[in-house]
């Protein structure tokens, strides 16, 4: 089926005073009241987040992490606030093989590095959101907590997504007693709601009284007190490393954002370097004449994407610990000879990792200069303030520890770090790990016309980047480039979404691919959940989400 013919998979809507595109109806709906109540872009992102916090809980929380790109329309100014997790000060480059070989029999990284204790890194969620409301806030912070504290008094109401995701985590939420108790009532994944009978609403009383410290205190109630004191002590209890010291450090790193070029247009990442080397790359080639259903349009965008990926990994690391030529990947030079290298007649199997270093100006990498002073929620409002944000736990769940008495799961990010010392991306004490998920703003000169962002870990990148060229290049509604079938291409092999017609397929198994076909129709299909806001030529802003994975948009 060509994705000029896909049915798109909502009404298109607009409006002129703002537009909030998320994964959760009541966080959209959150969202596009703050905005009501006088409050901007920035209130409406927040306000959403910790909405999702409730509303998502195997996507998103307190004890999570994420990645925020704002525009301030008054002042011109566009700064990143990343609030990733950083790896605690006990940490060390060969944590998961010294672990491994005190287990009997051994084990394998991924036991422990995603699940359990040994998973958790220092929590930036609140942080970031804190940080934003600090800087940027207009109405009470108060205001923006106290409708996730109302959802979850009410409780969690079940429905089929989260009760999938229990049920395929059931055996391991079993080893952790805190998290059975709040996902498996007697024991058993919850019930979702039939069409004569409720589902099961789960208990989020202990999470509520989290959340009204938060309004109470801010950050604070996170980073210092009582819970910080009860994290610490989980950990030390169950062998993790985290510890209040850990949380009372913790900082977001807040900067101004270096705008990229794609073609005519400005854009912002919040840092991720393999979307800027990705478009960079795309650049050279007429993506408007390559249709998004044709062979030879799928193949440059897989190589590309496949290009910058192994790039970034072979390169990409926290520059604040480290030389990473983070510059150079994102440099237009560089992108120019991957570029080179790309085939049109032929697929490369695994492409080669480039040399950044020579697009890196001065002696290596740096952090970007401070500005003084996996849910996704896009927002634009009437006086052209832009958000993009990225709000995470990792895996469903995250780790699966909670802290007790808080309803706060904990996240695993700790699995994005490379278990093997010796690598740029290997764990160290305060080292932030490679996080593949750009939160964007494109601008068409000053102002900014479109947030995108994600859910999905690595297809992030791909449903970030389909998004924007499908809307830019080929000039698609802003629904209509997010319905569109998608693929991926991380370095190893093509998954391709089974919406891509015969032909298409065979053509690129011509040109050398394997491609795998996966059903795209949800966040597990393989191609991540992306979301948008475009401001359109007569200033209406329209919202976009991918509603076959549950996203929603509201606009006013």
């Amino acid at each position: 089926m060509r994705p000029g013919a896909v049915a798109t998979s909502r009404t298109p809507i607009a409006g002129r005073r703002g537009a909030v595109a998320s994964g959760h109806p009541l966080s959209a709906q959150i969202g596009i009241e703050t905005i009501r109540r006088g409050g901007s872009a920035i209130d409406a992102a927040i306000a959403a987040a910790f909405a999702s916090f409730v509303v998502e809980p195997r996507m998103c929380g307190v004890g999570g992490h994420g990645r925020m790109s704002i525009h301030i329309a008054s002042r011109d100014l566009t700064i990143g606030i990343d609030h990733f997790i950083r790896a605690p000060r006990a940490a060390t480059p060969d944590m998961y093989s010294a672990a491994m070989a005190r287990q009997p029999g051994g084990g394998a990284a991924g036991a422990i590095n995603d699940t359990g204790h040994l998973a958790v890194g220092i929590p930036g969620a609140v942080a970031g959101l804190w940080e934003a409301h600090r800087r940027f806030g207009g109405l009470a912070w108060r205001d923006l907590v106290g409708p996730a504290i109302d959802l979850a008094r009410a409780g969690f109401a079940v429905d089929g997504a989260p009760t999938l995701s229990i049920a395929a985590r059931a055996e391991e939420i079993r080893r952790f007693p805190a998290a059975a108790s709040l996902l498996l009532p007697a024991g058993s994944p919850p019930v979702p709601p039939a069409p004569h009978a409720p589902g099961h609403r789960l208990d989020f009383s202990d999470l509520a009284r989290t959340l009204a410290r938060i309004a109470d205190d801010g950050a604070a109630a996170i980073y210092d007190g009582d819970f910080a004191a009860a994290l610490a002590q989980e950990m030390r209890s169950n062998g993790g490393l985290l510890d209040a010291a850990d949380l009372s450090a913790y900082r977001p790193d807040v900067f101004v954002q270096p705008r990229h070029l794609y073609r005519s247009h400005g854009f912002v990442t919040c840092g991720d370097t393999i979307l800027a080397e990705c478009l960079n790359i795309l650049e050279h080639f007429d993506l408007g004449n390559l249709a998004a259903d044709s062979v030879a349009g799928c193949h440059v965008v897989a190589e590309a994407l496949a290009q910058s990926f192994v790039d970034n990994f072979a390169h990409a690391g926290d520059p604040r610990h480290l030389a990473t030529p983070l510059d150079g990947l994102a440099s237009k030079a560089f992108a120019a000879r991957q570029a080179s290298r790309l085939r049109l007649d032929r697929a490369r199997l695994r492409p080669e990792p480039g040399d950044p270093w020579p697009d890196q100006p001065g002696a290596g990498a740096r952090p970007p200069p401070d500005f003084p002073g996996t849910t996704q929620i896009c927002a634009l409002d009437g006086q052209g303030n832009a958000v993009s944000l990225i709000t995470s736990l990792g895996s469903a769940f995250g780790s699966l520890c909670v802290v007790p008495d808080t309803g706060v799961f904990l996240g695993n990010a700790m699995q994005w770090f490379d278990p093997r010392p010796g690598r740029p991306n290997s764990v160290a004490p305060g080292v932030m790990p490679l996080y593949a998920a750009p939160v964007a703003i494109v601008f068409d000169g000053a102002a900014a016309t479109g947030v995108v962002a994600g859910s999905g870990g690595y297809r992030i990148q791909t449903a970030v980047l389909h998004a924007i060229i499908n809307h830019l290049d080929r000039g698609m509604t802003a629904q209509g480039a997010i319905d569109a079938p998608r693929l991926h291409a991380q370095g190893d092999g093509l998954e391709l979404d089974s919406r891509f017609d015969e032909p298409v397929v065979e053509g690129l198994r011509r040109l050398g691919h394997d491609p795998r076909l996966l059903d795209g129709s949800d966040i597990a299909g393989g191609f991540g959940r992306p979301a948008a806001v475009w401001r359109l030529p007569d200033g209406t802003l329209q919202p976009a989400s991918d509603a076959r994975a549950g996203g929603v948009a509201a606009t006013d």
